[in-house]
């Protein structure tokens, strides 16, 4: 059993242009079990339930059964995050700070034929910089937690991609700055993700701004590329489903991507998904993405991202060549060098172990850099 090739038939179910074909048979169960032992730890099992229930992929009736167990608990727990999310909104709205939902559950509304097709595990909001400290402020007074303090005072607002927090009944929320970590995410432009148009959905009977179209569509590429090593499906099936609809305008998000200095992500996303959901999608993006070369330093980055050892002190090398400005710069280097003792703690046990820990990172990306240029 190829796990790899069944799971691409779960991701790619739906999809008029994909060519991915199911099994034809059912499958043995010990094939099955591995198989949604995979589905579940991709957070497929709703496309799976979906895909049985329509007959597409062949499954014998305990098997389909098994699907739909293991589906209810994820659409449960959409269902508390969406509580969840009308709870937070009210009080940033009481508050007056402004937030942008994204990922899941607007891309679950948005994009998606059915919402119940796109399962989420937590809660992404985008809040403006400056807004930030404030919305963390309030969600304390919820309970929340943050799960590691700030380097220094307003490092936040300046320099993170998000902030991850712990709800009192154990759900995570992520306040975000910006949509990526490393040096392309310093290079997003956060400044037009505010003033671009944004788009609306419903949830509860009450209306929530998500990014525009482009800028969600750019946000899925940059969450596939850049999120995990190697890439996720429900990221592939996001920009698929984008590629499908239409609705993106090619040019400008090309526009965006050039500004933003993140062409190669963005190429690189589309023709992953691209092969391996086997689309034959006529988007103008997709014949741009096959043509498009990288130059060379920032494939070098691009590799050293998508890299399964990215450190976190490799991610912050990328990130001083990307921040604009020396005392930026230095302001970033100096709040991670020497950087509060809580912030230290359960993390290094003193100075000299940071140092060594941070030596080590820098070895690591001159070793992947080594490996670029061979």
């Amino acid at each position: 059993m190829d796990v790899t090739a069944l799971l691409r038939a779960v991701a790619a179910f739906g999809l008029p242009d994909s060519s991915v074909v199911a099994p034809a048979r059912p499958l043995s169960e010990p094939d099955w079990n591995e198989l949604l032992t995979h589905v579940r730890w991709q957070r497929l099992t709703n496309l799976l339930a979906q895909a049985l229930s329509s007959g597409v992929f062949p499954a014998t009736e305990a098997q389909t059964t098994a699907a739909i167990d293991a589906d209810i608990p994820a659409l449960t727990g959409v269902l508390r995050l969406e509580a969840q999310l009308l709870e937070v909104a009210d009080i940033f709205d009481d508050a007056g700070v402004p937030f942008l939902v994204l990922k899941g559950p607007a891309v679950a509304h948005l994009d998606y034929p059915d919402p119940a097709w796109r399962c989420f595990g937590d809660l992404d909001l985008l809040i403006p910089p400056d807004a930030l400290d404030d919305a963390i402020a309030l969600l304390r007074g919820l309970s929340y937690a943050r799960r590691f303090p700030q380097p220094r005072d307003r490092f936040d607002r300046r320099f993170t991609k998000s902030v991850s927090l712990d709800g009192p009944d154990g759900q995570q929320l992520d306040l975000h700055r910006t949509l990526a970590a490393g040096g392309f995410g310093h290079r997003i432009i956060v400044s037009m993700l505010w003033s671009a148009p944004s788009s609306r959905f419903a949830v509860g009977g009450r209306d929530f701004a998500a990014l525009g179209v482009e800028e969600r569509f750019l946000h899925a590429c940059y969450h596939l590329v850049l999120g995990n090593a190697p890439p996720r499906l429900v990221p592939q099936r996001d920009v698929a489903e984008m590629l499908h609809n239409n609705t993106v305008d090619a040019d400008r998000v090309l526009v965006i991507a050039s500004a933003w200095r993140g062409q190669a992500v963005v190429a690189q996303a589309i023709t992953t998904t691209v092969d391996n959901l086997r689309l034959s999608t006529n988007s103008p993006l997709v014949a741009w993405a096959r043509e498009f070369t990288p130059g060379r330093r920032e494939r070098r980055e691009l590799t050293r991202a998508t890299s399964p050892g990215y450190s976190y002190a490799a991610q912050a090398i990328d990130s001083v060549r990307a921040i604009h400005g020396p005392r930026e710069r230095l302001a970033y280097v100096s709040a991670l060098a020497f950087p509060r003792r809580s912030y230290l703690r359960g993390r290094h046990s003193g100075p000299a172990a940071r140092a060594r820990h941070a030596l080590s990172g820098v070895l690591n990306v001159r070793s992947t850099l080594k490996e670029s240029r061979d």
